[in-house]
């Protein structure tokens, strides 16, 4: 008859054991890894979203300045008007005015756009 070596069966346990440890480590260490990378987008697209908003926010301030002081040109053409700018940062802004009492403008840095629009 065989005999089991008891030696042998404790390395097998140990092995199987250390196995199953570290297969859980990597799935912890992969799962960090798909936050972080994700995180790291969102950042990303966090900092766009900010350009694009202040190059709408430009936009819109150099209509209502162009409005106030009744520039006839732009914005405050007889009826509405557009203008459009790019910034030093390269991000872009069109902004539109409807004749009366609103300003649409529309800012754009990378591939984000962000819109304000202005009642009063």
């Amino acid at each position: 008859m065989f005999r089991k070596n008891k030696n042998y069966q404790k390395g097998a346990v140990s092995i199987l054991f250390s196995i199953v440890i570290l297969s859980v480590l990597l799935i912890i260490s992969f799962s960090i890894f798909v936050i972080m990378l994700q995180q790291i987008k969102l950042s990303g697209q966090a900092s766009r979203s900010v350009l694009s908003f202040y190059a709408a926010e430009t936009g819109a301030e150099r209509c209502l300045y162009q409005i106030r002081i009744n520039s006839n040109s732009g914005c405050d053409a007889p009826g509405g008007g557009t203008i459009t700018g790019t910034l030093d940062n390269t991000s872009q802004y069109r902004t539109t005015f409807n004749g009366s009492d609103e300003i649409i403008s529309i800012g754009e840095y990378a591939d984000t756009r962000r819109k304000i629009r202005l009642t009063w």
